[in-house]
């Protein structure tokens, strides 16, 4: 990786090793009930001992609990707990700031219920969750609804729209005035809305190729001055080819963020706007029943008018994986 800190001015780049880990356990519908468990791990360990940063680590523990009620209703439960050690870039709800190794742990509990009516579906879910974050961030709570829509269509294919608000309420985090100064006695909270757009396709009878896109729009207030509003437009495009040996993927998202009362500078009295964007291909090899070979790159760029902002990030990796 030729940017392990995410740097708009200190470029570190080191060679890595990564050892991951996923275990997967479903109980197939009976009796009007289903359970899937999942559980991931990933350890990154940089080997350039020069760079500031040693490891970068990822955990995720989930279950989700179906009942089929009747008449086309599903009833949805879902637990997740996720542990991050990852450098992040943090400012689009931090303000203007450098990306942070953010080390932390977050708990989820969501609750939903989802009906079929033909080729139509809908869903509805609330979600609630803590975060515990080591300083710079803040701990944090946040909740609040989901409401989607879609439609079955074709060999596997769907579209759906969905819409979301989430607030989101910090422990010690306060309100600032237009010019970013912290207001004390006071608590932040952020309210941000989505709604979505996504639309995946199968491609060919054998559902071999398969094609997902989506559309967002976001807009978040927060409670105060507003230094913290932002409107993001995002698009991510997803392609994958799967045969008996091989599985081939393109992703690819950008996104658009305006900050509007946000300047660039003391002196420079410009919202300042920021663009994200990602782009990953992966391909794997069937070596055997149990084994496969991987390669995969990674590119990750952020564009801004703000200096602080900007950075450039290439990752190349390559490795086996052993699956039964």
């Amino acid at each position: 990786k030729d940017n392990v800190t995410l740097s708009s001015f200190d470029r570190q780049s080191s060679p890595f090793a990564l050892a991951s880990i996923e275990a997967m356990l479903f109980r197939l519908p009976w009796n009007n009930w289903q359970l899937s468990l999942m559980a991931m791990g990933t350890d990154a360990e940089y080997l350039d001992r020069s760079i500031s940063i040693d490891r970068e680590q990822n955990a995720a523990v989930s279950g989700e609990f179906a009942y089929f009620i009747g008449r086309g209703w599903k009833s949805l439960s879902t637990l997740q707990y996720v542990f991050i050690n990852q450098v992040m870039d943090v400012s689009t709800t931090y303000g203007a700031s450098d990306p942070q190794q953010v080390l932390g742990h977050s708990l989820a509990f969501k609750q939903g219920a989802h009906k079929d009516v033909g080729p139509w579906w809908t869903e509805f879910q609330f979600s609630a969750s803590r975060d515990w974050f080591r300083q710079p961030l803040d701990d944090s709570w946040q909740a609040g609804p989901r409401l989607a829509l879609g439609r079955y269509y074709g060999n596997g294919s769907e579209v759906s729209l969905s819409y979301q608000a989430s607030l989101l309420m910090y422990d010690s985090r306060e309100e600032t005035d237009r010019a970013g100064t912290p207001l004390p006695g006071t608590h932040l909270r952020y309210l941000p809305q989505t709604v979505e757009l996504s639309w995946q396709q199968s491609l060919d009878a054998r559902r071999r190729w398969r094609n997902l896109l989506g559309l967002s729009f976001e807009s978040s207030e927060d409670n105060g001055s507003g230094y913290y509003d932002y409107d993001q437009y995002r698009i991510a495009e997803a392609v994958r080819c799967r045969t008996d040996n091989w599985e081939l993927s393109l992703q690819a998202a950008a996104a658009y963020y305006d900050f509007p009362n946000q300047a660039v500078s003391l002196t420079d009295p410009r919202a300042r706007h920021r663009t994200s964007v990602r782009v990953a291909l992966r391909g794997e090899r069937k070596l055997s029943k149990h084994w496969r070979a991987y390669a995969a790159y990674d590119y990750e760029r952020s564009l801004s008018n703000l200096d602080a902002d900007r950075y450039e990030a290439n990752t190349v990796s390559g490795g086996v994986i052993f699956a039964f």
